[in-house]
């Protein structure tokens, strides 16, 4: 069967129960129910599967399906893992390098962090724009900015997909770096090195994936929209993540990568070729066609598609 079921996971884990029950998540019990659903509806295949598939031809079962859950949370090692162990399931780990042996907090997360702990959308754009004001953007760059990002999508409001356009690519890289530390102190009232401990897995509990049976492959070094890198940026990027998966002990012979914010582009295909990976994920909504996808532009699934 060409047809394969990709599914994707980031945050599952007690949720209201948590330091931060405002984020959007998966709660534990709801992907042990959905477990059941996908064991009972699908045949749960291993990546090495998947890799024979593109490299060898090797037929698929019907109804195959991959679990891969992206950014190297500590949910992962603590909750995800011990429930596919105790059901003999196999999953798919893409965590980012910088966050895992640097201990830096993502901007992603921090924006994440941010807007759980806003009581107010309203008056979070409001401050989000009065930073921009105050470090010398127009007031008419920012109506273009809200007009050309404020648009909602099937998981957030217009307001929230503005913040997070904002926070994660649109302002320059210094700027939008140090409006979100700002903003995560003055709303979050926690440090980024307290966060960072109880947000993402330690280098030992990746190892510990791996000596498990688990795939662990390349979610890029500093987690990048490569898109909006130079390919100069993009190869030493890369590169870092290859090495760091070496020192996990994981393979890096026809790897996955699994495109930070689902985001490539021509450039990014030709140096992954180069590092002969042997496939990509993105975060297109679709089910994959193994035989006639490219098969660095495979397609996956958010949990929110599947009952729970």
């Amino acid at each position: 069967m060409s047809n394969l079921t990709i599914v994707m996971y980031h945050y599952v884990r007690p949720i209201k129960e948590s330091n931060f029950p405002g984020i959007k998540g998966l709660e534990l019990d709801g992907f042990k129910r959905q477990l059941d659903y996908l064991s009972k509806n699908f045949s749960i295949v291993s990546t090495q599967k998947v890799i024979d598939a593109l490299k060898n031809s090797t037929p698929l079962p019907k109804n195959a399906c991959w679990l891969t859950f992206d950014d190297g949370y500590k949910d992962h090692y603590k909750y995800v893992m011990p429930e596919l162990l105790k059901r003999n399931l196999h999953g798919a780990f893409f965590p980012p390098r910088v966050a895992i042996e640097e201990d830096q907090v993502l901007d992603v997360n921090l924006i994440h962090h941010i807007l759980s702990c806003a009581e107010n959308l309203d008056q979070l754009v409001v401050s989000l724009n009065t930073h921009c004001f105050d470090h010398g953007v127009s007031e008419n760059e920012i109506k273009q900015y809200y007009e050309k990002y404020a648009i909602p999508n099937r998981f957030d409001y217009a307001d929230t997909i503005y913040v997070k356009r904002m926070l994660q690519h649109v302002l320059p890289e210094q700027l939008r770096s140090s409006i979100v530390k700002i903003m995560f102190q003055d709303i979050v009232g926690l440090s980024a090195a307290e966060l960072s401990s109880e947000l993402y897995m330690s280098v030992e509990e990746v190892r510990e994936l791996v000596r498990n049976g688990m795939y662990v492959g390349s979610h890029g070094s500093m987690h990048y929209w490569l898109d909006k890198t130079t390919p100069e940026e993009q190869e030493k990027d890369i590169k870092q993540s290859l090495e760091f998966l070496d020192r996990v002990g994981a393979s890096t012979k026809y790897w996955v990568m699994c495109y930070p914010y689902g985001a490539y582009n021509d450039d990014t295909l030709k140096l992954l070729k180069s590092f002969d990976a042997g496939l990509g994920v993105t975060t297109e909504d679709r089910v994959a066609n193994l035989t006639s996808d490219n098969p660095f532009k495979l397609p996956r699934l958010d949990t929110n598609d599947f009952p729970q």
